[in-house]
């Protein structure tokens, strides 16, 4: 019955019910509603990429620099650390709030924010004279890029109609690719040989065209009249999300059995319980739970959880597999974990093109199935494993990774109402990044467990010096098992998504 209900809202977008009405906005085009026509369409696929670019950039190019910042300032690890978790909690906690607000405003009012707050942050952190100064400027940025990641996939559904939403998700995977690709070397180029502050300064030529240009290509929604914010489930989300990505991310350091751990655990359940009730009864929620009854939308995402767990146990590991294990200096650790990004970047568009022609049950499914067994080849590498041995297990990797991405978030995006497109979006970008949260986490906790017994099996059996290298190998494989067991999960919930085209 919720998934017939939410079926109509999807079928009525032309006229809103009496509670949301839509105000008049850009004259109405020869396609379906909010469907672009002709070639200006691929300028606002564009935009987006270039907001996806920008976002996927900070994330790889700020981690090649954390050893040079900590030395700047003076600062120990764990606190260097919160350049990185700052940012990565904010965009966590605030990707829902992001995605009702562009649901409110309008997509193109938030985008544009987005860019404008990310460039003004990243200048500031640039200019930063204390790593809290830096770590304040940076929460600040990663509001920026929860206005960007929110709001993108949602600009791109609404702009593409259902026989080309696939094929345009997937060329905008390339900007992702490109980001990931680029981040690590211009990262470490920019820091040798100029500052580690220009990694920021960066975004601010890229970001002044980014916000040029978005201003001319995007059309305006028009504001939905007699909308109000869900402030109770807002601040809820924010409590429940913070309290269980803070125990994710730092578990491992605590332990998790302290009573930090725990209670912040106890906490985002009481916090979540408490979001659903309020959701539940609240006229216009923040986030509206009866999307969960829409098979392709509650399935696509936890598929996307579930695959991100798993693919970031690993690919979290493999630097240090790289460079603690066979001793590579970070540049060519760097260059050997392209090929993932490399060959998304070849994939991703020709599967979501293909998802557009056969719908998305197949192609996904068989990428969730292909990652899994790229897991299992990255069993098999040990301390004398050549380049070329690896590279071709990160293809296989990467094969996977592309044929899932684009079919998966088109289906899942494809599945709601068009008023709800700015939520659903906003999910997609928060299953995302709990799943990179609970990768890492499952990583550093088997890592963790693992390497004790694997350092009291060999004492005695390999030279005292190679000891500790052997043990975090054969550790890290551990990882890697566990990594598998956690995508082949992804293979059945894909299935049970439908093929809707």
């Amino acid at each position: 019955m919720g998934e017939d209900h939410l079926r109509a809202e999807q079928a009525e977008t032309r006229t809103e019910t009496p509670a949301e009405p839509i105000a008049p906005s850009a004259p109405p085009s020869d396609g379906p509603p909010g469907i672009v026509p002709g070639r200006h369409k691929w300028l606002v696929l564009s935009t987006v990429s270039v907001g996806t670019f920008m976002a996927t950039l900070d994330s790889s190019i700020v981690n090649i620099s954390l050893p040079t910042i900590q030395q700047h300032f003076g600062v120990s690890l764990s606190t260097v650390e919160w350049v990185v978790v700052a940012y990565l909690l904010t965009l966590g906690t605030l990707l829902l709030s992001v995605g009702r607000l562009g649901d409110m405003v309008g997509y193109k009012r938030v985008y544009l924010g987005g860019f404008a707050l990310f460039t003004l942050a990243s200048v500031l952190c640039g200019a930063s004279q204390s790593i809290w100064m830096l770590i304040g400027f940076r929460v600040l940025q990663a509001v920026g890029g929860t206005m960007l990641q929110a709001m993108g996939p949602a600009i791109t559904t609404r702009t593409f109609g259902s026989q080309e939403r696939g094929r345009a998700l997937g060329l905008n995977a390339i900007s992702v690719s490109l980001g990931l690709t680029i981040g690590p070397t211009l990262g470490g180029v920019l820091t040798e040989f100029a500052s580690w502050r220009w990694i920021f300064y960066i975004n601010l030529p890229v970001g002044i065209f980014a916000i040029l240009w978005a201003w001319r290509v995007l059309e305006p929604e028009g504001r939905r009249a007699r909308q109000m914010f869900d402030i109770p489930g807002a601040a809820l989300s924010f409590g429940a999300l913070l309290a269980l990505l803070l125990a994710l991310i730092e578990g491992q350091r605590w332990g998790w059995g302290s009573a930090q751990v725990i209670g912040l655990l106890l906490a985002a359940a009481v916090l979540g319980t408490a979001f659903i009730v309020v959701e539940l009864h609240h006229r216009q929620p923040m986030l509206d739970v009866r999307l969960f009854r829409i098979r392709s939308f509650w399935a696509g995402n936890l598929s996307l959880l579930i695959v991100f767990s798993g693919l970031f146990t690993a690919t979290f590991l493999m630097p240090f597999f790289l460079q603690q294990g066979q001793g590579l200096s970070p540049f060519a650790a760097g260059l050997l974990l392209t090929p993932v990004p490399l060959t998304t970047l070849v994939v991703a568009p020709i599967s979501g093109a293909l998802s557009d022609r056969i719908g998305p049950r197949l192609p996904a499914t068989l990428g969730a199935a292909v990652m899994t067994l790229g897991l299992y080849t990255l069993t098999q590498l040990h301390v004398g494993s050549s380049a070329s041995d690896l590279i071709w297990r990160l293809v296989v990797l990467g094969v996977g990774q592309g044929l899932f991405f684009s079919p998966n978030s088109s289906a899942i995006l494809g599945a709601v109402p068009r008023p709800r497109l700015g939520t659903a979006s906003a999910t997609v970008a928060q299953m995302r990044i709990f799943g990179q949260v609970l990768g890492i986490a499952v990583a550093g906790a088997v890592v963790a467990s693992r390497l004790p017994v694997h350092l009291a099996e060999l004492t005695g059996q390999v030279p005292p010096a190679a000891l500790q290298r052997d043990a975090l190998i054969l550790a890290i494989r551990d990882a890697f098992i566990v990594a598998i067991a956690i995508s082949a999960i992804a293979v059945v919930t894909s299935i049970l998504r439908g093929n809707q085209k």
